[in-house]
């Protein structure tokens, strides 16, 4: 019966402390988690978007579009 006793409360004390342990290992691994994402969805919504005009103005440079629809689209961007 002592034996039994004995065991318990090395058990408990031993739970406590592996308990201790593990949140200060999850604790910081949230933590950093948390602020990576919350970088990630900062750097996304602030990330820059060429204008149309600098866009139309490549793409006719490129040779993607000719120079009558360049001119269309330049007069569509300019009127809105």
């Amino acid at each position: 019966m002592e034996e039994a006793k004995k065991d318990k409360s090395k058990k408990t004390k031993r739970g406590a402390w592996t308990i201790g342990w593990g949140w200060m290992l999850v604790v910081p691994a949230m933590a950093f988690l948390s602020w990576a994402t919350k970088k990630g969805i900062k750097d996304a919504l602030e990330e820059e978007h060429p204008a149309p005009l600098t866009i139309l103005k490549e793409r006719y440079a490129k040779g993607e579009i000719d120079r009558n629809e360049y001119e269309e689209k330049l007069r569509d961007l300019l009127a809105s």
